[in-house]
């Protein structure tokens, strides 16, 4: 059964490459094709991730749903506290030691070659495909996956091989490659907000919003991308303090409440897994099999209509 897991984690991680690849080369054939490269570049991972995923709807197995949407948007606000000071220490530090500012170098080079209207369609694809399919590939799919290993374990895998698939930032030499690492930041706080809350729509957000804002500065300056960055600074000190102080039934207890379902919905299908290996294994009856897999369904049924109120 690991092997297997590990087997589809590593299918679908080959497959973002191959999309990735698949996107870029199409563009190069022409600008103009980019839409259809990033369609079906992204169309690749979102498949087998679909594929591989057997638990009840998808997209709710995926973390896109309203359980652990408010507590999922209060940590993304939290952690930006820590994980925007990261990036920017370590943006700092890199232009310190380069001379240059990779992410500025990026910019100018795309402002110089890129057409107005690649901006406003990448001010769409930020969001669909490209923060969608991602998020819902190594958040909603390998980090869940990676689970059993231990949370910080998976956080940091998961965001090291969603960093390692931006192989393009190595066609800006030396500075394209300091750029993993702020990547890699970026990406452990995506984890660690799923992992917090089994909520993807918070991390897809931000994903979203982070690549937007390259758009939003090429038409309306540095100026907008810091007022953006003032108010997500103000969200997350009203997110802080309402953390730390706020009394009574709120995000605080019902992100508590949310982490204990998903781990009970977790445990069970996992010894789900387990009884259908020891079935081909011959180490349960068919009988036996058929018993305890109506036990763990029932309880599966009742843990849903327990977090439905109902």
């Amino acid at each position: 059964m690991e092997r297997t897991r590990n087997g589809l984690i590593v299918t679908v991680w080959a497959s973002c490459f191959m999309g990735m690849a698949l996107s870029r080369a199409v563009g190069r054939i022409s600008l103009s094709l980019t839409p259809l490269g990033d369609g079906l570049g992204y169309s690749l991972p979102l498949f087998l991730v679909f594929r591989f995923t057997k638990r009840g709807g998808f997209w709710k197995s995926v973390g896109i749903r309203k359980e652990g949407l408010s507590p999922g948007f209060l940590w993304l606000f939290v952690l930006f506290l820590l994980f925007s000071f990261l990036i920017a220490f370590y943006g700092k530090a890199v232009a310190l030691v380069l001379g240059e500012d990779p992410a500025e170098e990026m910019f100018r080079r795309m402002k110089e070659e890129l057409p107005t209207w690649y901006f406003v369609y990448f001010a769409f694809a930020s969001f669909l495909p490209v923060a969608l399919v991602e998020e819902v590939t190594f958040r909603g799919f390998i980090l869940r996956e990676l689970l059993p290993m231990g949370p910080m374990r998976a956080i940091f895998l998961s965001s090291l091989m969603h960093s390692l698939s931006h192989l393009w930032y190595a066609e800006l030499g030396v500075p394209g490659l300091t750029m993993f690492g702020s990547a890699f930041l970026f990406f452990l706080w995506m984890g660690m907000v799923y992992a917090k809350t089994g909520n993807l729509i918070a991390p897809i957000f931000m994903h979203g919003l982070n690549n937007f804002s390259l758009s939003l500065r090429f038409f309306l300056g540095e100026g907008a991308v810091e007022v953006l960055s003032l108010l997500l600074l103000f969200l997350s000190w009203l997110s802080l303090l309402y953390l730390l102080f706020f009394r009574g039934k709120g995000p605080r207890e019902e992100g508590r409440k949310e982490e204990g379902f998903r781990a009970r919905e977790e445990g069970l299908k996992r010894m789900m897994e387990r009884l259908d290996s020891f079935r081909k294994e011959g180490k349960i009856s068919e009988e036996e099999w058929k018993r305890l897999k109506g036990v763990y369904k029932t309880r599966l049924e009742e843990l849903e209509r327990e977090k439905s109120g109902k």
